[in-house]
């Protein structure tokens, strides 16, 4: 039979491991976001075509909205992979493993979607209504995980 001391040694040593692999994660996907942008020609603001214009000012609403909604979903994500991978370290479960890429995979998408990464890359997308509903329906369902996980 194990003593108490070990096994809480040993969580926490999962707990670590875990801590670092989400901050390992979140690195890598941001150095490939840079990566990325030295390879695919994005489209900057000093080369718009004649005729082109920036988002209109009442934009602004919705940019900030969804920048918001876009970091609380990575910040959401970021949680939601920590759990995950500690679980994995200590479970070998398939099923966790599923959680966690499906996680990594929101984390991706939360990344690439803020506006002020678009802003960073000289990308300007379409802003409105109905394309900040997704984000909504995604920041909640990630809150509800976060919220189910730590119980």
């Amino acid at each position: 039979m194990k003593k108490k001391g070990e096994e809480k040694k040993k969580k926490n040593n999962y707990t670590f491991k875990a801590a670092l692999g989400t901050v390992a994660l979140l690195v890598i996907l941001v150095a490939l976001l840079f990566v990325g942008d030295q390879f695919f020609s994005f489209r900057h603001a000093d080369n718009m075509e004649e005729g082109e214009r920036a988002p209109p000012p009442s934009a602004n609403i919705y940019f900030d909205l969804m920048s918001i909604l876009s970091l609380s979903m990575l910040l959401l994500s970021c949680y939601l992979s920590y759990i995950y991978l500690r679980d994995y370290l200590e479970l070998k479960s398939g099923f966790t493993l599923g959680l966690l890429t499906a996680v990594i995979a929101l984390m991706m998408f939360a990344l690439t979607s803020n506006p002020l990464i678009h802003v960073l890359f000289g990308v300007y997308g379409r802003m409105g209504a109905f394309s900040l509903l997704p984000y909504l329906f995604a920041t909640t369902s990630l809150a509800i995980l976060c919220w189910l996980s730590s119980k």
